[in-house]
């Protein structure tokens, strides 16, 4: 195809505009940025313009039609001898002026060639001249067709003397109809026609003598193509006009103009991509940041928990000692054997008085360690407020303490779950349940000894009656052992009772310890994962944004480093043409 290497590089232009484009609406929306690039891309566009000109029946047409391989120049839009035509790509014809129609032809070759058909030069009238006078400065290439029958027409030269100097640099003649002439005939008339130009205009014009009957069947039939194309000559003078379309200073600097300002909105649009990758990577590490002061925060208010921990279990320590008194009295014979009733009220006493002396103790430690956890949450909420609130969005800063404020309610549910936590260790350690069974076992033994009392006397008095001093004696012995017997029994039980429960009262400490040092934690934890509620998902958007920039930062770099390699090959092109 005539300027594939052209074509080429003003397509992988036009397409790093057209991702450029695409890039500055997706990332920046600037409405001026996106018109300078749809102008530039717009004018990427602009086709190249073959003027053709030459005397009446010389084979303009035909010569059209084998040259671009596309039969557009067909019956009924053929130029006549009073009508310039001027082929573009579209679907229907158009009449300009009395001597001018613009022909659409669906031809894909005239999306980037616009083909100007003149009358015969022999037959151009005043009109005529100064239309053709408005093509030929503007066109890229102005070809001038002859007739190897007839050569030396004198309308041709004699329009050409009407060319203005500085129009000729794109002019090329082509000698067509050589297939009805001799090699020897052809090289005579092109040294006449070199010496001709020579002569009449100081330069020779670029020729090339061709068949396009040849060239047409080899393009439209395809048999034995490549021979039927190096007989009509069309081979060189492709590659002419290839160099002459690649070549094209006007086009190549308006390719590096469009490619030089395409790189400075690249260029801007890189930096801001930069700065704003750079402000999202910041962001991401502000809120890793605050995430990780929170996990701070939160620890270093457990350490300022500590101390009222320890003193907890000091505490807790005091009041087993009272309880163990209280389980003195609690687990005595004299209680074993009082009424049942009374005993029922003494059970209920212990779990009840062991939580009344914790919470004595304990509250308001625990309501002072309350307001240590809230002081922290308001700290850390100024500290967020001051690092965080241009970056994410942040309620209002409340300073007050009013009922409905978060941090009153924190406290309050902190010191309600604290002794909730109480309540379930004491009704765990079931003291009440661990006594009933030692006292219940005691008072059968206690209610044992009347009976071992009235068995012993009776022995007793029937030995006197029947064996003397001697039987009484030993009868008295029996009797006391076996009381003091059952008396033991029903003392064991009860130290045995007490001491395990003394135990159980010491080794619940770490117990207590590790319930309360859980719960804190616990608390703890959720009043500062109050925060996730913000910092995560103002995390996961910057992590996703970040990642967003720098895909889009790669997709400028891709850009970047075609636009380069563009510019590159303009740079070695402009100078060349």
């Amino acid at each position: 195809m005539i300027g594939d290497e052209y074509f080429e590089l003003r397509s992988r232009l036009g397409t790093d505009l057209f991702a450029l484009r695409g890039l500055v609406h997706e990332l920046t929306g600037e409405a001026e940025a996106c018109a300078i690039l749809d102008n530039l891309i717009s004018g990427l566009r602009d086709p190249f313009v073959f003027v053709v000109v030459g005397e009446v029946n010389v084979g303009k047409s035909t010569f059209l039609n084998a040259l671009f391989g596309q039969d557009f120049s067909r019956t009924g839009v053929v130029p006549t001898t009073d009508k310039i035509v001027f082929f573009k790509y579209g679907p229907e014809l158009t009449s300009l002026t009395p001597t001018l129609d613009e022909v659409q032809v669906p031809s894909e070759f005239l999306r980037d060639f616009h083909i100007v058909d003149t009358p015969g030069t022999n037959s151009i009238e005043n009109e005529h001249q100064q239309i053709t006078e408005r093509f030929v400065p503007n066109a890229d290439l102005v070809i001038f067709a002859f007739s190897a029958m007839n050569p030396w027409g004198a309308s041709a030269w004699q329009f050409l003397d009407k060319v203005h100097r500085q129009w000729m640099r794109n002019v090329v003649f082509v000698l067509g109809q050589c297939d009805l002439r001799s090699p020897e005939e052809i090289q005579v008339i092109i040294d006449y026609m070199a010496q001709l130009s020579k002569q009449r205009f100081g330069r020779e014009f670029p020729l090339f003598a061709v068949s396009a009957k040849k060239a047409y069947l080899a393009r439209s039939s395809g048999v034995d193509r490549d021979r039927l194309m190096a007989e009509s000559g069309f081979v060189k003078l492709e590659e002419h006009i290839s160099q002459t379309v690649t070549s094209n200073l006007s086009r190549l600097t308006k390719l590096a103009s469009a490619q030089r300002y395409g790189r400075q909105i690249l260029d801007q649009l890189e930096q801001r991509v930069r700065a704003t990758a750079s402000a999202a990577e910041r962001k991401r590490r502000l809120i890793d940041q605050l995430q990780s002061e929170r996990s701070l925060q939160g620890e270093r208010t457990l350490n300022r928990l500590s101390p009222a921990l320890e003193a907890t279990e000091m505490d807790y320590r005091a009041s087993t000692g009272k309880i163990a008194q209280m389980s003195e009295d609690l687990l005595s014979l004299k209680v074993a054997t009082r009424d049942e009733n009374a005993d029922e009220r003494g059970l209920e006493s212990l779990d009840h008085r062991l939580f009344q002396d914790m919470m004595m103790r304990v509250g308001e430690r625990w309501r002072q360690a309350a307001s240590v956890v809230e002081e922290d949450h308001r700290q850390f909420t100024r500290y967020l407020h001051s690092q965080a609130s241009t970056e994410i969005y942040l309620s209002p800063l409340n300073e007050t303490r009013d009922i409905n404020d978060p941090a009153v309610e924190m406290r309050r549910r902190f010191v309600a779950r604290i002794e909730s936590t109480l309540r379930r260790f004491v009704i765990g350690l079931k003291l009440d349940v661990a006594v009933e069974p030692a006292l219940i076992k005691a008072r059968a033994w206690a209610k044992m000894l009347p009976t071992v009392f009235t068995l012993a006397m009776i022995a007793t008095g029937l030995a006197w009656w029947f064996g003397g001093l001697v039987p009484v004696l030993i009868s008295l012995i029996v009797g006391g052992i076996l009381m003091l017997l059952t008396w033991l029994l029903a003392r064991s039980s009860l130290v045995k009772t007490q001491r395990e429960l003394k135990e159980k009262l010491h080794s619940a400490s770490s117990q207590l310890r590790g319930m309360l040092s859980e719960q804190i934690k616990e608390d703890t934890e959720h009043t500062f994962s109050r925060f996730l509620d913000i910092l995560l998902p103002a995390g996961e958007e910057a992590v996703i944004r970040e990642a967003q920039l720098v895909q889009q930062a790669q997709k400028v770099a891709n850009l970047r480093e075609s636009f380069d390699q563009l510019e590159r090959e303009l740079q070695v092109s402009v100078p060349t043409a």
